[in-house]
């Protein structure tokens, strides 16, 4: 999968596949969200590793997808998203996340990641996709319900929410 998405502004973004190649955009994108941000994408106020940047842009492509969002000219990217799925096997399930930087919140591509992660999980088998969020990430909130996930309360945490989407 790759393709162009123009966003209102006229600004283009590929969307495609992350790949090891990756690793410098990845890093500089991290390095980039504001604290609010890294906070929701890991639910907790710790740093990706070194390891742990490298691992996500040499995914397992048999229970992963991962796409990211891109933009500038082949010798100035810059990556301003990201979706990933992990499947499991076992229950035809898969955990997704999405991370869009601050200054692409609230332009669509969130949207736009989000449903090709879930065209893509769906022409890979999956069945269900799941995901746990904050309570007060309006944003993610919204987009998913609007995808057509539905969110319920985690039943052991009140401050966070479970959302989900059945596939077939």
């Amino acid at each position: 999968m790759h393709r162009i998405w123009t966003a209102a502004d006229g600004t283009s973004v590929v969307i495609r596949p992350i790949a090891p190649s990756d690793l410098s955009l990845t890093e500089k994108f991290d390095s980039e969200l504001s604290p609010q941000s890294k906070y929701r994408r890991l639910l907790s106020d710790r740093r990706l590793s070194s390891a742990e940047l490298r691992r996500f842009t040499r995914i397992d492509p048999r229970r992963e997808i991962a796409l990211i969002g891109v933009v500038g000219d082949p010798g100035d990217l810059k990556q301003v998203g990201v979706a990933r799925c992990v499947d499991d096997v076992a229950d035809e399930s898969a955990e997704f996340a999405i991370v869009v930087s601050d200054d692409w919140q609230q332009r669509g591509l969130g949207a736009v990641l989000l449903s090709d992660l879930i065209d893509a999980a769906r022409l890979h088998g999956v069945r269900r996709m799941e995901a746990i969020t904050m309570a007060d990430n309006g944003g993610m909130l919204k987009l998913a319900r609007r995808l057509g996930f539905s969110a319920q309360p985690h039943p052991g945490e009140a401050k966070l929410i479970e959302l989900a989407l059945s596939l077939v």
